[in-house]
């Protein structure tokens, strides 16, 4: 599966993501979280252990046939979705390199997430994200998810109060731009 897309002048690609791929991936998760979530975390984390609990996870993740992981690629990879379909569809990461925001990579991501889970036969897909992220919140909003329950998850070892984003339809993903 692959896709390619005109943004703002440039030629994307949306592809399925490779087991090479992983150390990119971990890189940009990183990064993005040091950008958006440096006021959430203890600072003592967000400029040590962030790089090695990320990095850990991307390599310790065992990635399944019914999972969805896909990268946003230029020349070099820009962002990432991660969905785990264990049974019902979490998106557990939604990543773009700080550099590239604002240019609908993050929209095409969730677009190709919604058809791959639609073409697999779901019709549902859920997320949490932090409450302190309005502007994410806010764009899942405009992707058609509605807000759902809040609770306090824990991050790494820190509770972080979250909310629930929740797709009834992922076929509004794929309407709304």
């Amino acid at each position: 599966m692959t896709h390619v897309t005109r943004l703002k002048s440039n030629m994307m690609k949306i592809r399925r993501a490779t087991q090479s791929d992983l150390q990119d991936i971990a890189a940009i998760n990183v990064e993005s979280w040091k950008d958006v979530y440096s006021d959430v975390l203890p600072a003592e984390f967000m400029t040590g252990q962030i790089d090695q609990e990320i990095s850990r996870h991307w390599s310790d993740i065992e990635i399944q046939e019914q999972d969805i992981v896909l990268v946003a690629e230029e020349d070099l990879l820009v962002g990432f979705a991660a969905v785990w379909c264990r049974p019902i569809p979490f998106i557990d990461n939604l990543h773009v390199k700080p550099s590239h925001r604002s240019k609908k990579i993050g929209s095409a991501l969730m677009k190709a997430v919604a058809k791959e889970l639609i073409k697999r036969e779901h019709k549902t897909a859920y997320l949490w994200v932090f409450e302190s992220n309005e502007k994410a919140i806010r764009f899942y909003e405009k992707l058609g998810g509605t807000q759902k329950e809040q609770a306090m998850k824990d991050i790494f070892g820190y509770e972080v109060p979250s909310r629930k984003i929740e797709w009834n339809d992922l076929a509004r993903i794929c309407e709304n731009q």
